[in-house]
Order: structure tokens, then C-alpha cells, then sequence
């Protein structure tokens, strides 16, 4: 008998000789290259056979390859052709038949050899009919099943970056030459491209951060977009389709080039060769090349002051947020106008403009305002005190006269004021036009109409103001040539029907001279163009700036004064920034908010951090129902890192372990972030945090690692306080508690007491961290991302994205503050009546969903907002007001425990 020694040293021998006999990666990669090229030299994009050998010049269909049976049987045939050859024979059936028949293989079907009784051949003949509509049906339907043998559908072509597959809820890296089965998911990182190619030879170029699955199938493979851009070049099908699908649209095709993309406002198909149909709620629609098909047609492409008691002063506290929700809907009223179209007066704006601001009516909308304030504030029990107040004061006294006049005024003038401001002018003695420009307004007008109530409002307003004592030390005078205007006075130049005004003499000769000319050079400009797109729009408010005009000034005092940053605008980003163009619109209480930032070339510095739009699959972690969330994709965490420069290490033990630590975590951070509020913010707020995070196994050392310096620092230093962590599982996926154990106290006028204690959920699901206060949220999050329920299926969310023909964002915020501020008000004390929490509740009604968005292209970054006419800002203020009451609620918290 052999020792076990021996045997052992066999089995190693045998082992090692037969790893010497398997070839190197090298030879494995050469072979392949071989062969490919082998293959692409015979058969090109269509599997050419040579025309000596066959009797057509190509393979597109099962015709072509029964037609080359004789020349398959006289083996002559290239070896490359006889592989592909034999490859089909052994899928398709007609082919198999015909090849059967060619050696003789298949008999002639036998002669009908009698007949049977009458209802044996009516049996016979339903038996025929039964087996002829199953053989139909599985005809229609087993091709579209997917295949058995799902192994080895697709191999990865090429990789810019990193691409996974997910298995397991953990990502997996992929590497060129690697092999993907059929239903297996992959994702492309931030930043990151690949190109796949599947088994019928067909390639699918793959963008960053999409997600997608392949099928094998018998009539043809399918494509499964989760999220993100595909660009597929379909090779010949054959009789069957390659089919793509969103969980909106079905795309089909035989042979072509075309992209699909699927993003949060949609799906997408693009068509750059052939013909594609596309399925889309049961309609099939065909498209030829340079088509576009949307799924969704209408897309085109901050404190109260500590003495406040509410459970004292709660009625009052009450009215006054009824008076100001009222006066703001009595505000949105009056600011409703048609938008505008016409760049008549655009096109009047000098070529030095700097500063363009057009705006409705500006008087009269002016004194419009003013009514509503003081007849709002006069018919107020609680806000009426106070106007009278203010009307006693010397100040306020012509404040009436001022509104009419320019109600006066606005009567005249034409359906849009602008202001122009001009490059502040150096050499100019007035300090307003030194350093900031000369302001010019221009307005259509009534001639005639202007001038009969003009003079007339002026000598009452100058009356009004001598008699208050008011210093008028501003002259305002219609001129009828420039030639006539003096500096330091309001001149008024009429020009047929149109209206200019400006305080320099000069600045107003040289627009009498655009006026002849019906126009200036500012028409060529690029400025002049961006706007004209937007009037072409449609447009109410609408603002524009020359960036590089409005800070030549600071580079020139850079130039004298010591201590100006100049090297802070290039770490901003705003050294190549070019132009800035807003505008605002206001529809029957929504608002929208667009604004974009032009560039010279490419981004730069902090404005470079925000990364393209792209899919965001935080977001499939929120629910229908979230409160708030904000989400935005930045550029890999570890490129933003270094370009701060080398991190000065202190003279510490274990500083360096603790840097590499950092570096480590950065290196495997996605770039993707969310953040929001997915349930109740009271008593205990449900948060909600998703982190993109490539490598769940560096990742999680680099916690326990931390954790456990944290505890040796911890005692060492004698201080009260420690982490526990432990796992756990969460719905199926790799999770973790975090318990902290220590004194949480802020040092701010708001007093949060977090007791000694606090504990926090998080799990790993397919290369996101997703974490909230317990492990409910953390299921629940996890329920809504596999079931495809969450945020992005809401009908509030959907309704606000904006139109502007991306399907991506680089940055979103969508908030239903007003549902937040109701969660509060739900938890008031028990000393608030009835009456009381019916008329907070009313508060809420007006105060509608908002959302706004970012998105970051290579020279421009465009903000959008929409929703409702409340900003954030707005509702936070009041939220923040009821310190008080959360106080309240706090010690009633403390009380029961």
C-alpha cells in the first residue's frame, strides 16, 4: 500500500503537468485574434461567401444557406464558411430538411392506405385539427420563450473604465474577453463605456452608468435596458428579431444601427441605419434613419425669535401664516401674463450690453403690487395696526403718490420694460456708471399718451416730495433730440413708439443713432442670439449676463490691490464662464425657473465636479411617497480628491494607514448620491441615505477598520463614547447595524437632544449602500428598487420634469414640502385646539410639489425648476418657525418616556 505522502505527491505531479499543457492568457488572446480576423476576412459584416463556391454572394437569410447546400456537399466550401454553415443546420429546422433531402436522406410521406369507417375519419380529422392549432400555437410561442442554455450569450468586446455584473446583489468587475450568460445583469460605472458582443455577431456599445440584461431566445436574442444608453448594431437576423425593450416600449429589428436610451423622464429610440419598428401601448410605429421616438410625446427632447410661545400665542401665530398664504395667492394672481415673443427691443440693445433684464409692464406692475399689499394688510384685523403704522411714518407719506404716478406711466408704455446695463465706463466721474455700468431703459409707448400725463405727474410728485422735505435731487426731463440730454439727468428720449431713458448724456446720443439704424451690432452677437431662442420660447421674465464684461473689473483690482484672489475664480470654475441666461414664467400657480451657464470651452474646477446626466438608480430607492430627495452624480470622488494635491500627513502613529484608508474608500465610490426624507419627520425623522459604491468588500473592511480605531481612540482617551457594529440580514442582502453609544449635544439656539444613544441601518444591494434610521426603511427601500414602484413611478414626480430633451439629470431635487410642513403641524401639542389645527392644516393646501434639476454638459450647465410657486427656502423659514412648537413637542416626548 502507498503512504498517503506519495499519493499526494502523484496527484501534484499529475496537476502540474497538466496546467504546463493549458497555453498562456497570451496564447489564448492570439488564437482569438487569429480567428476573428480569420472569420471577418471570409464572412464581413454578412458572412460573404465566395462566389465560386456558392450560388449567392451572401447569407441573409435561410434561402441563401439552402441555396449553398450543393457547394457543402462538394465540400467546397472554405473552413470558415463550413463552420458557419453547419452552425445554422444545426438551429434551423428548413435548413436541416433541406439538407436531409439533398443526400437522400429524407422518404417521400406514405400513400393514403384506406379508408375507415365514417366516425373513426371525423375523430381522426378533429385529433388533426387539435394537434395542427397546438402545433400553431407552439410555433407562435416557443421561439419567443427563452432559450435552455442561456451560457455564454455575449463576451465583452472592449471596456473604457469598469463594468460589472451583478451577482448575488454584489458587483462582480468584468475584464475584456470576458464571457456573460444570458439574464445576467451589467452595469457600467461613471464614466465608463464598453462594447459587447453577442453570439449572432450583433454589438452593443454600452454607456456609463446604464444597466442592461440579454436573452438568448429562438427568434432571436432580446435586450433588456433597466437604465441608461445602448447603441446596437444589429448583424442580419435572419427570420427572427433582436429585440430590445424598456418597461415602456419595444423596439424590433432585422438588421440596422440604433440607440436606445432610458432615463427618469422615459424611453428613447434613435435610428442611424436601416428601419426599426417600435411597440408602444400597443401601437407599432416604423422608423427610418434620423428618427426620433419619445415614450412620452409632450417631452421634446429662517428663524423666529425664542420669546414666541405658540401654546400662547398660537391663534395669533395662525392668522398671520393664513394672512401671508393669501397675500401670496393674491400676488401670483397679479403676476400672471402672456408670454412674449417679439426681440424688437432686443435688437435695440447696444453692443456693449453687459446686462440684459426684461420684464412685463414694470410700472404698472409695480403699483399693481403695491394695491394688492396695502388693501391685503388694510382689510386685515391682524396686519392693519401695523400698515397704520407705517403710513404714519414721513417716509411713507408719498408712497401713494409715487404708485400712481407709475401707475400713470405704466398706462403708456408697451407690454415689456428692459434694462440694459452697459460695461462700467472708467473714465466716468459718476461713481454709479464707474462701477457698474450706464443703465438704459427701453420700452414701446404711446407718444402722445406719455407726454400729456407726464409733466403733469411730475410736478405733483415733486410737490409731494418738497413738502415731506424729501431731497429730489434727481432732474427728469422728456427730451425730443439726445443732443439735448445732460449727464446726472433722467433724460427721456421719444422716438416714434419707442421709449429710451438714461442718465449719461452720451449713452443716450449713441441710442438715438441704433434707433435711425433700426438696430446695432449687439444683433450678431452670441449673446443676442441665446436670448432670441429664448423669446422664440415664449417668455415672461428673462435676464441675461456677459460674464467676462461684469468681471474685468475684479481682474483689473486684482491687478493693484494685494490680497484679491485671482486663482479663485479658476478653482470656481468661473474663469472661462461666458454667459448666464434666466428666465421665469408663472401659470396658474406654478412656477418655471430655467437658467443656463455658458462656457468658452470645457468645465473647469468645481464646476467640472458635477458629472453628465446620466441614470440615477439611487432614486428606485425612494418611494412614491417620499417627502423630499435630492440625488446628484459627481465625478469619481478620487479624481475630485487629487486635484486638491498631496494630503500633508501628520506627525502621527498610524496617520498614514489612516490616508491610505481614505484614498481606499474614495477609489470605490461610485460618484452617485441620495439623500432625502421618505416618511414621517416626526417623532423620529425617516431618513434615507444611497451611496454608489463599487466594491461592498474594500468598503466594508474600511468600516470595521474605522469602527475599531474609533473604539482604541476612544479609550484611550478616556472618552465616554463607542461604536458597536454587527450584521444582520436585510431582505436577502449583506446588512449591518450601526449602534453609537455617547453624549450628542449641539452647540445652536435649535436644541436637538439625541439622548446617549443612536443606531442606524445599512445593507449592500447591487452596488449601492443604502442606509436610514432602522431596518423597516431599509426593506422597504430595498422592496421598492426590485419592484420598480418607487419615486419615478409618481405621478407628481413625472408631471414636473422638465421639457428640455434629456432623459438624465446630473443633479435633481424633488420636494413636497407641503406634505412635510403638514407631518409637523400633525404633532403639535395637546394644547392646540381644534380650530386651531383645522386652519394650520388649510396652511398646506396651496403648497404643491416642486422640483428642480441640473444638468451638466461639456460647456454649458442648465437648472431647471418647477413646481410650485414656494421655494424651498420659503417653506423651510416656516418650518424653522416653529421652533417653539417642536420644543413643545420634544419635552411631551420626554415626558412620556
Amino acid at each position: 500500500m502507498k503512504d498517503k505522502s506519495s499519493t499526494t505527491d502523484s496527484i501534484d505531479d499529475a496537476i502540474d503537468s497538466i496546467k504546463a499543457d493549458i497555453p498562456s492568457a497570451e496564447e489564448i488572446n492570439d488564437a482569438s485574434e487569429r480567428a476573428r480576423a480569420a472569420i471577418a476576412s471570409q464572412r464581413g459584416p454578412q458572412a460573404v461567401v465566395s462566389s465560386e463556391s456558392a450560388a449567392t454572394d451572401s447569407w441573409d437569410s435561410i434561402d441563401d444557406y439552402i441555396a449553398a447546400i450543393p457547394t457543402y456537399l462538394a465540400n467546397q466550401l472554405t473552413p470558415q464558411q463550413t463552420l458557419l454553415f453547419e452552425e445554422e443546420s444545426r438551429q434551423s429546422i428548413p435548413l436541416r430538411r433541406a439538407l436531409n433531402k439533398a443526400r437522400g436522406l429524407e422518404t417521400d410521406k406514405p400513400e393514403n392506405l384506406g379508408h375507415g369507417k365514417g366516425s373513426n375519419r371525423v375523430g381522426r380529422w378533429a385529433a388533426a385539427a387539435m394537434v395542427a392549432a397546438l402545433a400553431i400555437a407552439l410555433f407562435r410561442i416557443v421561439p419567443d420563450l427563452p432559450s435552455f442554455d442561456q451560457s455564454r450569450l455575449a463576451q465583452v468586446s472592449e471596456i473604457d473604465g469598469q463594468l460589472y455584473q451583478i451577482l448575488n446583489g454584489r458587483l462582480e468587475s468584468l475584464a475584456p474577453g470576458a464571457w456573460i450568460d444570458g439574464r445576467q445583469r451589467i452595469r457600467s460605472s461613471g464614466g465608463s463605456s464598453a462594447i459587447l458582443t453577442l453570439d449572432d455577431g450583433s454589438q452593443i456599445e454600452v454607456d456609463e452608468r446604464s444597466e442592461l440584461s440579454m436573452t438568448r431566445r429562438g427568434s432571436g436574442n432580446r435586450i433588456d435596458v433597466s437604465r441608461g444608453r445602448i447603441l446596437v448594431t444589429a448583424s442580419p437576423q435572419g427570420s427572427g428579431t433582436l429585440d430590445v425593450y424598456t418597461n415602456e416600449f419595444m423596439v424590433s429589428v432585422t438588421g440596422t444601427i440604433f440607440e436606445v436610451a432610458h432615463g427618469a423622464k422615459g424611453s428613447r429610440v434613435a435610428v442611424i441605419e436601416g428601419s426599426v419598428n417600435v411597440m408602444l401601448q400597443g401601437d407599432t410605429t416604423s422608423l427610418k434613419p434620423g428618427d426620433v421616438m419619445d415614450s412620452r410625446a409632450e417631452y421634446f427632447a429662517l428663524s423666529v425669535a425664542d420669546e414666541i410661545s405658540w401654546s400662547r400665542d398660537a391663534d395669533q401665530y395662525i392668522a398671520v401664516l393664513q394672512e401671508v398664504a393669501a397675500l401670496q395667492q393674491d400676488l401670483e394672481a397679479i403676476m400672471n401674463t402672456a408670454p412674449r415673443y417679439s426681440t424688437r427691443l432686443l435688437d435695440l440693445a447696444p453692443e456693449d450690453t453687459a446686462v440684459y433684464i426684461a420684464v412685463p409692464n414694470a410700472p404698472e406692475k409695480i403699483s399693481d403690487v403695491y394695491d394688492v399689499i396695502r388693501a391685503r394688510m388694510q382689510g386685515s384685523e391682524l396686519l392693519s395696526e401695523a400698515w397704520d403704522e407705517f403710513e404714519v411714518a414721513s417716509e411713507a407719506q408719498y408712497l401713494d403718490e409715487v404708485m400712481s404716478w407709475l401707475r400713470e406711466v405704466g398706462y403708456a408704455l408697451g407690454e415689456e420694460t428692459v434694462l440694459v446695463l452697459t460695461m462700467p465706463q472708467e473714465n466716468s466721474e459718476d461713481d454709479l456708471v464707474k462701477e457698474a455700468g450706464i443703465p438704459i431703459v427701453l420700452s414701446e409707448v404711446d407718444a402722445d399718451a406719455f407726454r400729456a400725463s407726464f409733466e403733469n405727474q411730475i410736478e405733483r410728485l415733486a410737490a409731494v416730495l418738497e413738502a415731506e422735505g424729501v431731497d429730489n435731487e434727481l432732474e427728469i426731463a422728456i427730451v425730443d433730440d439726445a443732443a439735448d440730454a445732460m449727464d446726472g439727468q433722467l433724460s427721456i428720449l421719444l422716438f416714434d413708439d419707442i421709449l429710451v431713458a438714461s442718465i449719461d448724456a452720451a449713452t443716450l446720443q449713441a441710442m438715438q443713432v441704433i434707433l435711425e439704424n433700426g438696430g446695432s451690432a449687439f444683433a450678431d452677437s452670441e449673446m443676442h442670439e441665446l436670448l432670441s431662442y429664448s423669446y422664440d420660447q415664449g417668455t415672461e421674465i428673462l435676464g441675461a449676463v456677459s460674464i467676462p464684461q461684469l468681471l474685468s473689473p475684479l481682474e483689473e483690482l486684482a491687478e493693484v490691490e494685494e490680497g484679491f484672489d485671482e486663482e479663485g475664480l479658476d478653482k470656481v470654475g468661473l474663469s472661462n464662464a461666458e454667459y448666464l441666461i434666466a428666465s421665469h414664467q408663472q401659470n396658474n400657480g406654478t412656477t418655471t425657473i430655467t437658467a443656463d451657464l455658458y462656457f468658452s470651452g470645457e468645465r473647469e474646477g468645481a464646476m467640472a465636479w458635477l458629472a453628465a446626466p446620466s441614470p440615477m438608480g439611487s432614486l428606485e430607492f425612494f418611494s412614491a411617497d417620499t417627502t423630499f430627495v435630492a440625488a446628484m452624480l459627481i465625478k469619481e470622488p478620487l479624481s475630485i480628491i487629487e486635484e486638491f494635491g498631496p494630503i500633508e500627513i501628520p506627525a502621527e502613529i498610524g496617520a498614514q494607514a489612516e490616508l491610505d484608508l481614505f484614498y481606499n474608500v474614495m477609489g470605490i465610490l461610485g460618484g452617485e448620491l441620495a439623500l432625502g426624507l421618505d416618511g414621517p419627520a416626526l417623532p423620529t425623522p425617516a431618513w434615507k441615505a444611497v451611496v454608489e459604491a463599487y466594491d461592498e468588500t474594500v468598503l466594508q473592511e474600511s468600516i470595521e477598520w474605522s469602527v475599531a480605531r474609533f473604539n482604541e481612540h476612544a479609550v484611550a482617551e478616556g472618552i465616554d463614547a463607542s461604536i458597536e457594529l454587527s450584521s444582520a440580514n436585510v431582505a436577502g442582502y449583506n446588512g449591518y447595524q450601526v449602534d453609537l453609544a455617547m453624549e450628542l449635544t449641539l452647540d445652536s439656539e435649535i436644541d436637538f437632544d439625541f439622548g446617549n444613544s443612536a443606531s442606524f441601518y445599512y445593507a449592500y444591494v447591487d452596488g449601492y449602500l443604502v442606509a436610514a434610521p432602522n431596518q423597516a426603511l431599509v426593506d422597504r427601500a430595498i422592496s421598492f428598487y426590485e419592484s420598480g414602484s418607487g419615486l419615478q413611478s409618481d405621478s407628481d414626480f413625472r408631471e414636473l420634469l422638465s421639457r428640455d430633451g434629456y432623459l438624465d439629470f446630473s443633479a435633481v431635487y424633488f420636494s413636497r414640502l407641503g406634505a412635510l410642513v403638514n407631518d409637523v403641524l400633525q404633532h403639535l401639542p395637546d394644547n392646540v385646539s381644534d380650530e386651531q389645527q383645522a386652519a394650520i392644516s388649510a396652511l398646506d393646501t396651496d403648497i404643491g410639489p416642486s422640483m428642480s434639476s441640473l444638468i451638466a454638459l461639456p460647456d454649458k450647465i442648465h437648472f431647471a425648476h418647477s413646481g410650485s410657486t414656494q421655494l424651498p427656502v420659503q417653506i423651510l423659514t416656516q418650518l424653522v418657525s416653529l421652533q417653539p412648537l417642536l420644543e413643545s413637542v420634544g419635552e411631551q416626548s420626554t415626558a412620556v418616556k
